[in-house]
């Protein structure tokens, strides 16, 4: 095949290894292990990650226009949103996962919401974890299954920017019992909804389950 005067391909290789510094490095800002402020370097991280810098490079643009980092004359830095910025973030997830979760109940998809439900995130056992990473590990499966069963693969892929970015390890480890047995009750209001095939309640439902998960991590910030 002939490749087209004046584009540049990009090496398969390269673009794998980018992809892998991308995942690593976005787990750990979403994870709180890389965290808000700090600085990042490539040549520094890509003696930590085993690879080379162009590679890192490339996974800090595409965080960058992720809106997890900013760049610094040298170098990056985690961003750190305000409250106004993370309100917004939450109305935005609010309204693509209310739109996701019509879809779904409107579809009347059984396998998907058989996929939902089977996860177990909306029982009250589910709260009960003292470990929070679990609640993060099936507050995200949740939520993703929700995503990828809706039918609008568009939709996904934008919420995707959003979705991750802080319920997260650090503000899932401040959770109240009561906080975290709210969250997977919001979950289960979910669930009734998409069993039942009601579109207005299952968007409903969602929509108050994010914005219910803003206002405690807006307590949670300092």
């Amino acid at each position: 095949m002939r490749r087209a005067a004046g584009v540049t391909q990009v090496p398969d290789t390269t673009r794998s290894l980018t992809q892998d510094a991308y995942r690593r490095l976005r787990d750990s800002i979403v994870a709180g292990r890389i965290r808000p402020n700090e600085r990042l370097i490539a040549a520094e991280l890509a003696e930590q990650l085993g690879t080379s810098r162009t590679p890192v490079r490339e996974a800090l643009q595409l965080l960058e226009a992720e809106d997890l980092v900013v760049s610094l004359r040298r170098g990056y830095v985690v961003r750190e949103h305000t409250r106004d910025e993370i309100a917004e973030i939450y109305q935005v997830r609010a309204a693509l996962e209310g739109m996701a979760a019509r879809l779904l109940a409107e579809q009347r998809n059984d396998v998907a919401i058989g996929v939902i439900e089977g996860l177990n995130s909306h029982l009250d056992e589910a709260a009960a974890d003292s470990a929070r990473s679990t609640l993060v590990e099936t507050n995200a499966a949740f939520h993703a299954a929700i995503l990828a069963g809706c039918g609008n693969e568009r939709l996904a892929r934008i919420n995707q920017a959003h979705s991750q970015q802080f319920f997260n390890f650090r503000i899932a480890e401040m959770y109240t019992p009561a906080e975290a047995l709210q969250s997977v009750r919001g979950h289960a209001a979910i669930v009734r909804a998409l069993r039942d095939y009601d579109a207005d309640a299952a968007e409903r439902a969602a929509r108050q389950h994010v914005l219910d998960a803003l206002v405690v991590t807006l307590s949670k910030l300092r």
